[in-house]
């Protein structure tokens, strides 16, 4: 079942190869820099954390909190851009 994520990553972490894996575990959109909504099928949040982090030796900081796109309420102000990527992916 796919499951909307959204990741948090350390601003001070390097980042490029956590993002080109953020990439390939399914459609996302980055809200801000460290920030990215993920709509993907990972069973919770901590096996999407291990797909990310596979093969690192040091631990990663990363905060990921998972919902169902069923259950998910949101309310903001930003970009029309994370509007439309929620509507397009029914949310």
């Amino acid at each position: 079942m796919r499951r909307l994520f959204i990741i948090i990553l350390d601003p001070n972490v390097d980042a490029s190869i956590l993002r080109s894996r953020i990439s390939e575990l399914g459609d996302y959109y980055i809200i801000y820099n460290n920030q990215y909504l993920v709509l993907a099928d990972f069973e919770n949040a901590q096996a999407l954390y291990e797909q990310l982090v596979r093969n690192e030796t040091n631990t990663v900081r990363i905060v990921i909190l998972g919902i169902s796109p069923d259950a998910l309420t949101y309310w903001g102000y930003s970009d029309k851009g994370l509007w439309s990527w929620l509507t397009s992916h029914g949310m």
